[in-house]
């Protein structure tokens, strides 16, 4: 019950993390390009809640857990939210600026005179003040549109690596829970290979007392129940281990007490995917979340070469400023005092960069060896995505072939040992041949459990490469 609280309050406390976020005065509207919630992209209508404690979890619950409560789903939620407030930054500084400065100051003067006439005397003032500045920039040789230009580009990788990031929480969400019923489906078959063998035990035993069997069958019957003991055993630690790995792809702590919904491995067999992998592959590299990112951050390297060339021309500003003093005398002067002065500026200023030290040309080659990176790293993206579509589409076909002649295995096994176990009770067959049968039968549901998991992971690997992952 604790956990299903604690999975209760993480879920709460990342739908209702907008509120303050919703709360910000945003001039500029860059909020509306960041989605509302951290597993708004993939939610689509689905809204977010606990975990159910009647029943055992299904893919729906795990997965709908996993991308609202995981915190790597809330990260790149926040660095959306960066890019967003950078935008606005870039937006701000298209408009003047004002700041206004204000004062108290006391002034001690004491004057000494060399003639005895005058005397010495001393002056004691105070003054408030306030100054008003404006400045506006009128023309920056394309230096604000250039960081206008990367602060949007960032913002598309930053909301393309969120997609990706609900995308890969969504994978490691469904792979832990398939990993989870493999572990207790392997758990099943090794419980059961306990069985077969220990009944093997009782009929060598029984026969070895009764004088129609060897020591030595007894023997390897029970060299045989140990080794499928040992494997029960190392199962049902999978099974342990598998929980933890699901418990903290939901968010949870992996010590969570979880209960997924079981169903058997024997599946139909699925149809086969059309041979369009030309076709996969120009899909993926329109809408695959990490050629997305990679396309937006050259778009933002790009921004920043020109930046850094307008960083070096010269820039136009209005300025002004208001200037208000009021002194006020204890000792007043043989003059007429000042009691208030004012002062108004206003002009347009010009800035012409004439010499740093070459840092301007370095400035430039940084920015433009950074866009050539970038450039490069697009194309690995894209190198590596068609890859990733390549072997995760035959992927699909090899292990869909092969999950129909798993079926067909453990179809066979299950038959010879029947038929051998039948001819060792009647005395025409060999316990080295049961023994032999018993051992194929566990291969085969090993086999069998591994090929309906290797099929499961290349179907989501194939939708994962194609940027399809979603509820």
């Amino acid at each position: 019950m604790k956990q299903r609280l604690l999975a209760a309050a993480s879920v709460v406390a990342l739908t209702g993390a907008p509120l303050a976020h919703a709360q910000i005065l945003d001039v500029f509207a860059t909020q509306s390009s960041v989605s509302l919630t951290p597993a708004a992209p993939l939610l689509k209508g689905v809204s977010c809640r606990a975990l159910p404690d009647s029943r055992a979890l299904d893919l729906d619950d795990v997965v709908l857990q996993a991308v609202c409560a995981n915190p790597q789903s809330r990260g790149a939620w926040a660095q959306a939210r960066t890019q967003s407030a950078a935008l606005g930054i870039a937006d701000a500084a298209f408009l003047p600026t004002l700041n206004a400065t204000a004062g108290a100051e006391r002034n001690m003067l004491s004057t000494t005179y060399d003639y005895s006439a005058l005397g010495a005397g001393s002056m004691n003032t105070s003054s408030n003040y306030g100054v008003l500045n404006l400045s506006w920039v009128l023309f920056d040789s394309g230096k604000r549109g250039a960081a206008r230009r990367q602060a949007g580009a960032l913002l598309a990788a930053a909301n393309a690596t969120q997609d990706h990031t609900l995308q890969t929480v969504f994978f490691n969400a469904v792979q832990a829970f398939y990993s989870l019923r493999d572990a207790q489906a392997s758990l099943d078959a090794a419980q059961r290979t306990e069985v077969i063998a220990r009944e093997s035990l009782e009929e060598a035993s029984a026969k070895h007392a009764a004088g129609a069997g060897t020591l030595a069958d007894e023997l390897q019957a029970r060299t045989s129940h140990r080794r499928a003991l040992l494997e029960r055993v190392y199962a049902e630690g999978d099974v342990r281990a598998a929980t933890g790995v699901l418990a903290v792809a939901l968010g949870l702590e992996a010590n969570s007490a979880l209960r997924i919904a079981f169903t058997e491995h024997d599946a139909d067999a699925p149809q086969d995917i059309n041979d369009r992998i030309d076709e996969l592959i120009a899909e993926a590299k329109r809408r695959e979340p990490t050629l997305i990112a990679a396309q937006a951050k050259l778009d933002a390297a790009r921004a920043n070469v020109d930046a850094a060339r307008a960083q070096g021309r010269p820039t136009l500003a209005l300025v002004g400023s208001l200037t208000q003093n009021n002194p006020s005398y204890q000792q007043q002067p043989r003059s007429i005092p000042i009691t208030q002065s004012r002062g108004t500026t206003i002009g347009v200023q010009l800035t012409i960069p004439l010499f740093e030290g070459f840092a301007s040309r370095y400035r430039i080659e940084q920015a433009q060896a950074q866009a050539d990176a970038q450039e490069a790293a697009l194309r690995d993206a894209q190198l590596q995505v068609s890859l990733d579509v390549w072997k995760s589409y035959h992927g699909v076909r090899t292990d869909a072939a092969n999950l129909a002649n798993s079926r067909d295995l453990l179809d066979d096994a299950q038959r010879a040992l029947d038929i051998a176990r039948g001819r060792y009770r009647e005395g025409v067959g060999t316990f080295t041949e049961l023994l032999n049968t018993q051992t194929a039968l566990a291969d085969a549901q090993k086999q069998r459990v591994l090929a309906a998991s290797k099929w499961r992971t290349a179907r989501l690997k194939l939708a994962a490469s194609l940027g399809k992952l979603g509820l």
